[in-house]
């Protein structure tokens, strides 16, 4: 399956083939174009000529009103894409590490670089040094699991809460869904939820459940806290409340529902979509 980002890297990258084009346009005939069509039927020929199908791309997109995607956002598909190989056992895991370290060094992603600095110089000792730790292959391999499901899970999203921080929780409405109001905005809660300070839980959307009186609960540890951080593991997902000593976590746990709102005094800022996607 060609995503149009994938599409778009291998355009950036200059690597794309007129077949590229092709797969892309099959994938898409869901959207019953007629240029996505003649795209797609090209599949049957014997010879493609790449400049052709160029165009005939440039119609499709068109006719279906989608824009470029920036050569940052294929990068970053493309880099998750590699990354997400390494969640689980890979034999080819030191030649991916490879690939994003350099795709890293090539494009100036100097996060990336050194998110992968430590693991790229001890597939290099282990490849071509001394190999003074005396790794084996397996051992490798497990150092990169290890080092991609953590970085994958603790990834913070690039989104700024500044706004937010420093203002404080003015009042709590339980009646249709949990809504958290700030002095300018509110966090509307419609997934699961708990509450928690250094030393563990103090209470979580089942207590709720159980017992609706735990509300008042809820106010007096939230209402007059001062907002203090906010960050996003996009990847989890997951969003994190800081309001003075206490946290407040929000998990998205449906792929059919929206999750949660972040609005500011205008309008809304953020808000997880259903299967966890930000927008």
């Amino acid at each position: 399956m060609m995503d149009l980002l994938e599409l778009y890297y291998k355009r950036y990258t200059n690597e794309v083939q007129a077949e590229d084009y092709v797969e892309w346009a099959n994938h898409c005939l869901y959207l019953d174009d007629l240029e996505i069509k003649k795209l797609a039927s090209m599949g049957m020929e014997d010879t493609l000529n790449i400049f052709e199908i160029e165009i005939m791309f440039a119609d499709a997109m068109i006719s279906i009103q989608r824009k470029a995607p920036s050569k940052e956002e294929c990068l970053e598909y493309h880099l998750k894409g590699l990354h997400s190989q390494l969640l689980l056992a890979n034999e080819h895991a030191i030649s991916i590490v490879n690939e994003i370290y350099h795709c890293a060094i090539e494009h100036e992603l100097f996060e990336v670089q050194i998110n992968w600095q430590e693991i790229s110089d001890a597939i290099d000792d282990f490849q071509y040094g001394d190999n003074l730790n005396e790794y084996t292959l397996d051992q490798m391999n497990e150092m990169i699991i290890t080092h991609a499901r953590r970085m994958w899970h603790t990834k913070l999203g690039k989104i700024n809460f500044k706004e937010f921080i420093g203002q404080k929780v003015t009042a709590i409405d339980s009646d249709v869904h949990f809504i958290i109001q700030f002095e300018k905005g509110s966090l509307i809660i419609e997934c699961p939820w708990r509450i928690r300070d250094k030393d563990g839980i103090l209470l979580g959307e089942s207590d709720i459940k159980s017992n609706q009186r735990e509300w008042k609960t809820v106010k007096e540890l939230l209402i007059g806290k001062t907002i203090q951080d906010i960050q996003l593991l996009e990847q989890s997902p997951l969003l994190i409340v800081q309001c003075d000593n206490i946290f407040i976590d929000v998990f998205h746990a449906s792929s059919f529902f929206d999750g949660w709102t972040l609005t500011d005094e205008k309008d809304f800022y953020i808000f997880s979509m259903h299967g966890g996607n930000i927008a």
